[in-house]
């Protein structure tokens, strides 16, 4: 593992909110980018759906460690009852596999 990843690491490791950007970035980033490129949405719009994300990320996270929040959240997946059920790619699988690896190989440094 290079120098380079090591920092990256270090960087994303070292900033406020790491996770709930990380689990914003991880669930929508792509998928707002390809919004934005198809429908010519602003930087301004850009910011204020990744800000939402990150907020709703953070929410999650916390609500997590409080058993009767994190059940009433289910309350959710009301509106999704048409939706396709989750599944686990093999790409998604590849992705965590790849940054665990490449975490592991850099904690022993």
């Amino acid at each position: 593992m290079d120098s380079t990843d090591k920092e990256m690491l270090i960087a994303a490791l070292s900033q406020k909110d790491v996770y709930p950007k990380a689990l914003a970035n991880f669930m929508f980033r792509e998928i707002i980018e390809d919004a934005h490129a198809k429908y010519n949405i602003s930087q301004e719009d850009m910011k204020a759906m990744n800000k939402e994300a990150v907020n709703r990320a953070m929410l999650f996270l916390t609500i997590r460690s409080d058993p009767d929040l994190y059940r009433a959240f289910a309350i959710e997946a009301l509106g999704c009852n048409e939706w396709d059920e989750s599944e686990m790619t093999e790409d998604l699988y590849d992705r965590m596999t790849d940054m665990l690896t490449r975490f592991k190989k850099l904690s022993e440094k």
